[in-house]
């Protein structure tokens, strides 16, 4: 019976290098992880905040701007429909913040022929039937339009979708080279011990003890390089979390919404070490049966 077999001295190459290159494909595959769930999270956030807001447009008139009357007629008209909790014209200032990227912060906007905006805001889980409700406000201002602010989403979700995918590919990619990693250093470990390897095999050491010696080596190395990597990975994730908390953004989540949704990815370590383990178990079966 073979308890233990001591068939990798603690000074082995693999001692030492392992650990570290599983850490830094570790710290790869969490920010990458945390990438994919922060998009995830921002697009949610986004949504929420969009979700029951509408956007009416009444066009500049060929004869002039929409009047005050007429303007406060159609806001009247908006208070008035169901589902619609409030209603209001956005400002002169917030439409120059709105074009300062495009025209500059010293355009003169107050002279360009612009629409005026009224933000509606639903009742929470009410949808609003944009076409009809446009088609009764073009009585009063002929050309007007009503947008549903999610609308607005669908080109945004579609690159957000596909960044998200590339950032969970590289965690499968991240993965794969792990797994490649123990298999190599495996395969290294037997083959520097491969005559004592072949002696205690034939003298009838089974090839679960044999394996055991490698899956317990790797167990470890997997164990202390997932809990660095993930220990380095919550140090840049936490402080890029903190500056990007920094901007007042409706793309952005809340910092404690972003933080527990990253909780999962402390089961890495484990997960980690369990692969390592399995991986290496699995190698050595392999070799030992060509040994037969």
């Amino acid at each position: 019976m073979f308890a233990r077999l001591d068939l990798l001295p603690r000074g082995a190459l693999s001692t030492r290098l392992v650990p570290a290159i599983i850490a830094v494909m570790v710290l790869l595959l969490t920010l990458a992880a945390a990438g994919a769930i922060g998009i995830d999270r921002s697009l949610a956030s986004f949504q929420a905040e969009l979700a029951g807001r509408y956007t009416v447009e009444l066009p500049t008139a060929d004869a002039g701007a929409v009047d005050d009357e007429t303007v406060a007629r159609v806001v009247d008209l908006l208070a008035e429909t169901p589902g619609v909790i409030a209603a209001e014209v956005v400002p002169m200032p917030t439409m120059q913040r709105l074009l300062e990227p495009w025209l500059g912060r010293d355009a003169a906007v107050g002279d360009l022929p612009l629409p005026v905006l009224i933000d509606i805001a639903s009742t929470p889980g009410a949808v609003l039937d944009a076409p009809a409700l446009a088609a009764r406000l073009n009585t009063l201002v002929k050309g007007a339009r009503v947008e549903a602010a999610i609308d607005s989403m669908d080109e945004i979700a579609d690159v957000a979708g596909a960044i998200e995918l590339a950032a969970y590919a590289v965690v499968g990619l991240v993965g794969f080279c792990l797994v490649a990693v123990v298999v190599f250093a495996t395969r290294s470990g037997l083959e520097a011990h491969h005559g004592i390897i072949e002696i205690v095999h034939q003298l009838g050491a089974r090839e679960a003890a044999v394996a055991r010696e490698f899956q317990v080596h790797f167990l470890v190395l997997g164990g202390i390089g997932g809990v660095v990597g993930v220990a380095l990975a919550a140090g840049v994730v936490y402080g890029l979390a903190l500056f990007a908390g920094s901007f007042d953004s409706p793309f952005l989540p809340s910092l404690d919404d972003f933080l527990g949704g990253l909780v999962p990815l402390l089961a890495i370590p484990p997960v980690v070490a369990a692969l390592t383990t399995a991986t290496a178990g699995l190698t050595v079966s392999r070799v030992l049966r060509r040994m037969v």
